[in-house]
């Protein structure tokens, strides 16, 4: 211990007296923990995303929507589109019923809206209560469709209002208020309290029994797929159906969540027979695989985090080899030094010691000044540049010192052998 401690003072010492060289050789050190940080983080934050998606969205997903270019992938004839009723939910829901979710959608995409004498334009989509099970980041005031308002075709709906945009460029402002066609439909439902009253859409009266309040985008949980769906009116589908809101040639949308990864190339093949089986041919309906979209994204966020995690070893091994290189040069400098300690009784052991202990002195400061930095990117810099900041936790930065300092022992290994090697007779001959 006590052979350890006088390496440590003397390794501070000789940092201190030769600080510019000490700092060039634990800068690229330094990086190679910034790069470790940010890549680890961003690996960490595609996991914690799938946990977040399989809470929240689901993994096991598939939608089920209209093929138009069957449709009309003739110049001369039209195709009829065969078309998903909601009988055919119902058969659906009947023979699987171990899917953790079906939810049919079907959208009128503008429909006119009046309250207290404003007429403004919304949409209107009818939806079940299977709905909620997935992607729901609301609030809710009042309470949601039940199977009794879908199954009586009663006319309830459920109103969205928006949360604040997020802070965007100048070119996203003024897209969102280019092709933001029912923004007057959004102040409405956010400066007046419509829990309970009438409105009028499309000539018929609605009772609203519930608000959906959208979280805002800091509390929004974040997820692989995310939502890009913009909702308005929720309405029972049926009364839709019922009112010809949704007319007897439009198809609806289904949202599937079998609810098993493990089965869900079998579930994906059941639904493919049904739909064959319904309907004679499958193509006339696309089936977007969303859990190959999500494993594609996981791919691609981890491979990427691999490359970046590359580049840091890659600066962990220049700062070794600049380690090495100033290790070796301070040896051939501390020759006549080396020959007096061994002179007086320092053994071998005790002069790799010296070496190893101010190679990792310089790992360590590199390792700790890396992280501190690497801290500062991936929190407060990030979030001030826009960038989201990175789930650092704190056994990164202790990871990225043990390597830092791993690599510089590692490096100091054959400088130290050398200074040890030497002889005390030809190291008390060296000028």
């Amino acid at each position: 211990m006590k052979a350890l401690l006088n390496a440590v003072r003397t390794g501070l010492t000789e940092i201190w007296a030769h600080k510019t060289r000490s700092v060039l050789s634990f800068l690229a050190i330094a990086a190679g923990s910034v790069v470790f940080i940010d890549a680890f983080s961003a690996i960490f934050a595609t996991y914690e995303l799938i946990e977040k998606q399989k809470e929240v969205s689901g993994m096991a997903r598939v939608k089920i929507s209209q093929n138009y270019s069957q449709t009309y992938s003739s110049p001369d004839d039209y195709v009829p589109p065969p078309v998903i009723t909601y009988e055919e939910v119902l058969s659906l829901r009947e023979k699987m019923p171990g899917f953790y979710m079906i939810s049919p959608e079907g959208r009128d995409w503008r429909n006119v809206l009046e309250y207290r004498g404003e007429r403004l334009t919304t949409n209107v989509i009818g939806v079940t209560p299977e709905w909620t099970k997935r992607d729901f980041v609301y609030t809710l005031r009042g309470r949601f469709l039940d199977w009794h308002d879908v199954e009586n075709k009663l006319r309830v709906c459920v109103l969205v209002k928006k949360a604040a945009p997020p802070p965007g460029n100048s070119f996203n402002k003024s897209m969102l208020k280019k092709y933001n066609f029912t923004g007057g439909f959004d102040t409405l439902v956010a400066h007046n309290d419509m829990l309970g009253k009438l409105v009028n859409i499309d000539g018929f009266n609605f009772t609203v029994i519930g608000i959906l309040e959208e979280l805002p985008y800091s509390k929004r949980p974040s997820t692989i797929t995310g939502s890009s769906q913009d909702y308005k009116i929720l309405a029972p589908v049926t009364t839709l159906i019922h009112y010809n809101f949704i007319n007897a040639n439009q198809s609806l949308d289904l949202s599937i969540d079998t609810g098993s990864e493990q089965n869900f190339e079998e579930s994906l093949r059941k639904i493919n027979n049904f739909l064959k089986i319904r309907f004679g041919d499958g193509e006339f309906f696309i089936l977007e695989n969303q859990l190959e979209i999500i494993r594609e994204r996981i791919a691609t966020s981890v491979k990427s985090a691999l490359v970046t995690i590359s580049l840091g070893m890659l600066a962990f091994l220049a700062g070794g080899i600049g380690i090495m290189n100033v290790t070796l040069a301070t040896v051939f400098a501390r020759t006549r030094e080396i020959g007096i300690r061994r002179a007086i009784g320092a053994s071998r052991r005790d002069i790799m010691l010296q070496f190893v202990v101010e190679a990792v002195m310089l790992g360590l400061i590199g390792g700790v000044l890396g992280s501190a930095l690497g801290y500062l990117w991936g929190v407060p810099v990030k979030v001030m540049l826009g960038m989201g900041g990175s789930p650092i936790k704190a056994w990164m930065p202790l990871v990225s010192v043990l390597i830092a300092a791993l690599t510089a022992f590692a490096f100091a290994i054959y400088p130290a052998w050398v200074a040890a090697s030497l002889k005390p007779a030809d190291a008390l001959r060296a000028e």
